[in-house]
């Protein structure tokens, strides 16, 4: 069973759970602040933590590929989308998982993700911290983001606290790691894409000066973005900026 620590206030929680895996602490275990001052997001951005939302690392020596640490993003969006499923009203309408991060609700981000990894000394282990930021009470204002609160969509979030809303994730986290432990991961990748934001629509990417347009495929076994051109021929991205075009009819349709 994980360990739980609560604080009223910290520079960041990823920073303090690869702190504990750096001290030798064995299991998992939660950081979770109810203010965060210097949070990190993906590429070394700022979390903006503001108080009432929700701000939390999980950390745990694994045994895990480097290779196959990309996975956990997945895995945990899918953990927080299943959470939030009684919470979020037509919650498989309204709310997508975007690559590779993001869960949004009608287009606005709502919870971000970022998973961080740290070398250890024993041969076939990663120290491995998870952190997962949502707005559960007030969402901030980003630069070139919409962004929603969890209170503005579902009536039973206004009296859910985030420690209580950590729990419910402990939960659900555990049961989505247990399967992507024990199956492989075109499982997860199938739930995923199911989910993703962006199967209707046509995709630009680009990265290194050129530019990719297709249709969101899946993904590969690492985690990759996987896009169908219109020539047929599938192209993997790890990386680059994505923008979202126009809604396209399915094949057949």
């Amino acid at each position: 069973m994980a360990d739980f620590e609560i604080f009223d206030s910290l520079s960041s929680t990823q920073d303090l759970s690869l702190a504990r895996l750096r001290a030798g602490r064995e299991g998992a275990g939660w950081i979770l602040a109810k203010e965060q001052t210097k949070g990190v997001g993906r590429h070394g951005k700022s979390w903006v933590g503001t108080k009432g939302n929700f701000m939390a690392s999980r950390w745990e020596t694994m045994e895990l590929d480097v290779r196959r640490a990309p996975q956990l993003s997945f895995v945990t969006a899918l953990a927080v989308y299943e959470m939030l499923r009684p919470l979020v009203p037509d919650t498989d309408q309204s709310m997508r998982i975007k690559w590779p991060n993001d869960i949004l609700h009608r287009g606005r981000k709502l919870c971000g993700i970022l998973v961080q990894t740290e070398a250890t000394e024993t041969p076939g282990h990663l120290g491995v911290v998870i952190g997962i930021g949502m707005n559960l009470r007030v969402a901030p204002i980003l630069e070139g983001y919409l962004t929603v609160a969890l209170k503005e969509i579902s009536p039973e979030a206004k009296n859910l606290d985030p420690v209580a809303l950590l729990h419910k994730l402990n939960g659900h986290l555990d049961g989505v790691l247990d399967l992507w432990r024990r199956s492989d991961f075109n499982d997860i990748a199938k739930a995923w894409l199911k989910r993703a934001y962006g199967v209707d629509r046509l995709v630009n990417v680009t990265h290194e000066g050129a530019t990719l347009t297709g249709r969101i495929d899946g993904l590969d076994e690492f985690g990759g973005l996987k896009i169908r051109a219109a020539d047929g021929q599938v192209y993997t991205v790890t990386g680059g900026d994505i923008t979202y075009g126009d809604l396209v009819h399915a094949s057949g349709d």
